[in-house]
């Protein structure tokens, strides 16, 4: 398994590709560590990780929310239940 802060470039594969060898694939994300881009025709389109890559991605988000809410917090910047919810599509 890849070991963290050693990002690898992401594979390629397309779409047909990747659905007729989905088992390898998972295997090639979720036990080797490889980010696998599905193409469809010449478009990127989705990206195969890990779990353990996934989980890092959630808690980068986190902490970048977080950051934010404390710049906000003492910047005295205040949004409504409203807005978040707006702003988020709810």
């Amino acid at each position: 398994m890849r070991k963290h802060g050693t990002a690898q470039p992401a594979s390629t594969v397309t779409a047909t590709k990747a659905k007729a060898s989905f088992s390898a694939v998972l295997a090639r994300a979720g036990y080797r560590g490889e980010r696998i881009v599905i193409k469809k025709g010449t478009r990127p389109t989705a990206v195969i990780l890990g779990y353990e890559d996934y989980q890092r991605l959630v808690d980068l988000e986190d902490r970048y929310e977080s950051s934010l809410l404390s710049k906000s917090l003492k910047e005295d910047r205040y949004i409504t239940l409203d807005q978040v919810t707006k702003r988020l599509g709810l």
